[in-house]
């Protein structure tokens, strides 16, 4: 755990690191060169719209008749495979081995998959549970199972949601451009404090 976690804050130091440097040459190029950000601004701020994406979540793909033309079947089928999981999970598997064989191959502490196990076979034990009581209520009470699933299916339209992502917002680039010599300098000063801060402290 304490291995990850150091990693982890290595890994987070050294993007900081990176994004003080880029902030330096950017801050830079607004004191010195501003009308090169201008064009490569230009050149990269390019409307994508999200309504091609919108559509597809839009569409709504019914398999509702397919299910029941096979619902006994399928929930035969997935009360089988639940009280399978459950049985193995539950009663079966042997915890010690299979962590050990885990941290062997991905080189990882047995503390650390012991930790990380314990949470991930209880969610499939508690699915496996959810999956068979659904199972045996559309085996045996599939009009109850219809109610609950004409409550339980209604659409809901991201229509709403991401009209905000088409909205174009460029107040940012144009306080930017028509105050350069200020931004950069704060921008430089700035990149240069967190540099020498995240240097001193790493070394």
């Amino acid at each position: 755990m304490i291995i990850i976690e150091t990693i982890l804050l290595r890994a987070f130091i050294s993007f900081l690191v990176l994004g003080s440097v880029v902030g330096m040459i950017l801050g830079a190029t607004l004191i010195l060169q501003p009308r090169w950000l201008v064009r490569v601004s230009l050149m990269g701020n390019r409307w994508i719209s999200t309504r091609h994406i919108n559509k597809f979540l839009e569409t709504s793909i019914n398999f509702n008749p397919w299910f029941y033309s096979y619902l006994f079947a399928g929930s035969l089928a997935t009360s089988l495979g639940a009280i399978f999981m459950l049985y193995y999970f539950g009663v079966q598997i042997d915890r010690s081995s299979i962590t050990s064989g885990l941290a062997t191959h991905f080189q990882i502490p047995a503390a650390y998959i012991s930790v990380m196990f314990g949470p991930m076979q209880l969610i499939v034990i508690l699915g496996a549970v959810f999956a068979l009581i659904a199972s045996l209520l559309a085996m045996f009470r599939p009009g109850w199972f219809r109610k609950f699933e004409q409550g339980a299916n209604k659409w809901v339209s991201l229509r709403h949601a991401m009209k905000p992502l088409e909205i174009v917002r460029s107040n940012v680039d144009e306080f930017t451009f028509r105050h350069t010599l200020p931004v950069g300098v704060i921008l430089v000063l700035g990149s240069v404090y967190l540099f020498a801060i995240l240097t001193f402290w790493a070394s």
